[in-house]
């Protein structure tokens, strides 16, 4: 999928349709970065693959991202944050685009999404106590309805709908996985996919 054209259903989609916001209540704040990038002429989503010595979604895909900080300033904040500290990619090499759909984890956390451009070629600087790896899956790929599946998953005596994107040897699920759910819907729509 063209960049621009991405970027610009990206925008225009959560500029015209609010966003879903959910109160914190007792739940803990945290928010992710979306990164999008450009390699050989497609466009990329980035994940990590978290390590196993996290305290929470051990060895799962997610979007770089984590808890919200008393020092920062907003929940972008947080985001641009935890993506410097967990893969390196610093805050002036990022361009936002939007604010996502406030997703609920089964773990008490809400978070908030930010869609964001980073450069291509980028420099990483992976910290291993939190990542194990960075992942990157072409846009193409996520959108093709062969590499999704919905499935349900039990835990702690509630089932929860799950949406699968299966990529090589990787799997997105979870709350990342419903967050490229939504994000998906919203290009289709806005894109007439």
């Amino acid at each position: 999928m063209n960049f621009d054209r991405c970027r610009e259903a990206i925008e225009k989609s959560y500029r015209e349709t609010p966003k879903r916001r959910l109160p914190l209540a007792n739940l803990t704040a945290a928010a992710v970065l979306v990164p999008f990038f450009v390699k050989n002429d497609e466009t990329h989503l980035l994940f990590v693959k978290r390590t196993h010595t996290v305290r929470h979604h051990k060895g799962q895909i997610a979007f770089p991202g984590g808890v919200r900080d008393d020092t920062d300033t907003d929940l972008l904040d947080t985001a641009l944050r935890e993506t410097h500290e967990e893969i390196g990619i610093r805050r002036k090499d990022i361009t936002p685009l939007a604010e996502m759909d406030d997703m609920i984890t089964p773990t008490n956390y809400r978070v908030t999404p930010f869609a964001g451009c980073i450069p291509y070629p980028f420099e990483l600087n992976i910290n291993p106590q939190e990542t194990d790896e960075v992942i990157s899956i072409p846009l193409s790929h996520l959108l093709d309805s062969r590499n999704h599946r919905l499935g349900y998953r039990r835990w702690l005596d509630k089932t929860y709908e799950v949406h699968y994107y299966d990529y090589e040897q990787h799997c997105v699920w979870g709350v990342t996985g419903w967050m490229v759910h939504e994000l998906l819907e919203r290009l289709r729509s806005t894109l007439q996919l």
